[in-house]
């Protein structure tokens, strides 16, 4: 049985994991993060890779073999912060009575990315209300292309019904050299200017995503690895180098989608906050249920139509070092000179220095604590220690978090205890305070920081109870002074400081896709999900291994659906956890208080004896529905299911005065989980299967 390799690229280190059938490590490689390199931070993961192969080579094993190479990036959301984008053009199209408002709804004037930077577009428009006209689209192109535009976002309204035009216009700027995005290819949605804003963006990424994709591809090649290469989304699936390069925007946030795919491998988690503590920043993000919160990305002021992990990102993290400030005004006598001001954002990795609590405490006899800037335009309030000899030693999260004594045994970031105390010492003379409330003042600081967030977080998604699974290579440090600040339950999951290479490891290929339609034909939305189960088995999920969830947003007039799935490999290697059996389905079931449950396709089905309520586990024992309602199985003859389900519906309408609640109706068969919207449920004879075991639940979440 081979290996799967994880690759994680983080601001500070680009970490990697190789893990066996069983999901143990096997092999580790760290670098640098190769931000400076001309192959940008693709060099890094090529560079990890390799070292994997030459240690599995060394091993006995061989580079032969790994069979699946996963990275995640932060390519996509560093080009649009640091604005390393190119011009796009933008060619809407529309017929009559539309073309005016579709006109100025595709004119996007600016696109702010930060607060200092913008994506320049240029614009053409064509009115395609006596048809589209091939030789008329091919000289927007050109006008476009002459303007000196690096790529193209085509945008039609109402191309979700028909996307023929706008993968014409795609085509022709192919064969003209340049990349191309169409606004279906990120959303089925009707909002034209949400399309094309959304579209706008993928595009001005391309040609960076186009690079790193052949870097990575022939870079992993050259190494001896034949396996196939693929990226983790932002949503916490993968997809193959095809995907990436079509819809880079989709890889947004996939740094911190590693890290929670990473510990929801590591065993059961209902309400969590998950923090992420690297060298340089943090992640925060929320898990519901069991389940990953997902959110529409905000790119600027922008709101955009991709869905990624709601994340909230600080820029104090293990490696921050400790800020001072020198006190003004007129002098006190016996009043310290200085003061903690506070930590970070800049780390000692960026700086180039060592952590004071992996040194030894005999360093730092004659020591002093002096103020730097540690890179050109930094503030010079940062307080290091300079040792006897000229060097610098920087204090850090870490550091305090190991002189106050929280970093347990095989924490990652358990250092030196007494070189910690010993440094703090030194600080403490210069500021007039003890070595350890030095310390604390800097911890308090980070852990003020952080708690709002995970707070916020925590109500925002009114999470019950929540765990704090502190990840990343300061978990054991900072996460733990965090949840004891917070008064909540710590967990460190094993290996927390390379989770989220585990988690690119072990992804599942994940797609989804969102479509308006402007009727109820339900042979429009067995189409959307023949397309999307089309989309996961050519990224290489193998086909029993999906999942497909159909989800009605009444909202918004449209369906959402979501398919998962293991990578196909020959060795039959799945990622993460196997599916459960019968006696592991029944414990998940009772420890919620239900009864031994049945299976129905890929789930599992159980009932609460008095409650009325109905339990539907997947295939690895998580909730994926618990409602207050019924659940019955779906007879063989079209009229005594539908019979049935609107007798389950009658007896599940709710009326509050003049206001009638109806429940929402879920059928469940193979591996399909499809909510049916009102309009749908009243004509439920037409979407119920025609064979295989089904089951109908209507209730409402409890």
């Amino acid at each position: 049985m081979g290996v799967r390799v994880g690759v994680d690229v983080g601001g500070t280190f680009t970490k990697a994991v190789a893990l066996d059938g069983e999901a143990r490590v096997v092999a580790r490689a760290v670098v640098p993060t190769t931000h400076s390199h001309p192959d940008g931070v693709a060099a890094g993961v090529v560079e990890v890779v390799g070292i994997i192969a030459t240690t599995l080579d060394a091993s006995g094993q061989g580079a032969g073999s790994i069979e699946l190479v996963t990275h995640s990036t932060t390519q996509a959301v560093n080009a649009l912060l640091e604005g390393d984008v190119v011009p796009v053009g933008v060619l809407g199209m529309a017929t009559a009575p539309h073309a005016g408002k579709a006109r100025k709804r595709t004119a996007l004037a600016r696109i702010d990315l930060t607060d200092s930077r913008t994506l320049r577009t240029v614009h053409e428009f064509i009115d395609t209300t006596g048809g589209f006209d091939p030789d008329t689209a091919r000289a927007a192109v050109g006008r476009l292309r002459a303007a000196g535009i690096g790529a193209l976002c085509v945008a039609e309204a109402f191309a979700p019904d028909d996307t023929s035009n706008e993968a014409a216009v795609a085509a022709m700027a192919a064969e003209a050299g340049i990349p191309a995005t169409t606004s279906t290819e990120l959303s089925g949605l009707y909002g034209l200017e949400l399309r094309t804003l959304t579209g706008a963006l993928n595009a001005s990424i391309l040609p960076i995503a186009l690079r790193t994709a052949e870097v990575v591809a022939a870079g992993v090649a050259s190494v001896g690895v034949a396996a196939p290469v693929m990226v983790m989304r932002g949503d916490g699936g993968a997809t193959d180098l095809a995907g990436f390069r079509r819809a880079p925007a989709l890889t947004l946030y996939s740094g911190p989608a590693a890290s929670v795919a990473g510990a929801l491998r590591t065993g059961a988690i209902g309400d969590a906050v998950i923090v992420e503590v690297g060298g340089t920043s943090s992640n925060v993000a929320a898990i519901k249920g069991g389940r990953p919160v997902l959110a529409y990305v905000q790119v600027g002021r922008h709101s955009t139509a991709v869905r990624a992990l709601d994340v909230r990102v600080a820029g104090v993290a293990g490696g921050s070092m400790l800020r001072a400030r020198k006190r003004r005004g007129p002098g006190v006598r016996g009043a310290p000179p200085a003061r903690v001001y506070g930590v970070g954002p800049r780390s000692a990795h960026i700086a180039g220095l060592p952590y004071a609590c992996f040194g030894k405490a005999d360093d730092y006899a004659g020591a002093e604590a002096v103020t730097i800037a540690p890179r050109p335009g930094d503030p010079d309030d940062y307080l290091v220690l300079r040792l006897a000899d000229g060097r610098h030693i920087a204090l850090t999260n870490t550091c305090a978090a190991n002189a106050l004594g929280l970093v347990e045994e095989g924490d990652y970031a358990a250092g030196d205890r007494a070189a910690a105390v010993a440094a703090f010492e030194v600080a403490g003379r210069s500021l007039r305070l003890a070595g350890e409330e030095v310390a604390r003042r800097m911890i308090t600081a980070t852990t003020d920081l952080l708690g709002d967030l995970v707070t916020a977080v925590a109500a925002q998604h009114q999470l019950t109870a929540p765990k704090l699974v502190a990840v990343g290579g300061g978990a054991g440090g900072v996460g733990r002074a965090l949840a004891r600040a917070l008064g909540l339950l710590c967990v460190v999951p094993p290996g927390a400081e390379v989770i989220s290479s585990v988690g690119d490891a072990l992804s599942l290929v994940r797609v989804e896709r969102e479509r308006t339609f402007a009727s109820d034909e339900e042979a429009d939305v067995a189409a959307l999900v023949a397309a999307v189960e089309a989309e996961a088995i050519a990224a290489g999920a193998a086909p029993a291994t999906l999942d497909v969830q159909v989800h009605q947003m009444p909202s918004k007039g449209a369906v959402r659906v979501v398919a998962t799935g293991a990578v196909a490999l020959a060795s039959g290697l799945v990622p993460g956890r196997a599916p459960v059996g019968p006696d592991e389905a029944a414990e998940a079931a009772q420890a919620a208080g239900f009864r031994t449950p049945e299976r129905v396709g890929s789930y599992w089905l159980a009932r609460h004896g008095a409650g009325g309520r109905v339990l539907l586990l997947d295939r690895f024992a998580d909730v994926v529905l618990d409602v207050k309602g019924e659940a019955a199985t779906v007879p063989a003859d079209a009229p005594s299911g539908a019979a049935l389900v609107e007798g389950l519906v009658a007896g599940q309408v709710r009326h509050m005065g003049p206001i009638t609640l109806s429940p929402t109706v879920w059928l469940v068969a193979g591996h399909r989980l499809t909510e049916l919207s009102e309009a749908e449920q009243a004509h439920p004879g037409r979407h119920l299967p025609t064979g295989g075991q089904a089951v109908v639940i209507v209730g409402r979440a409890t």
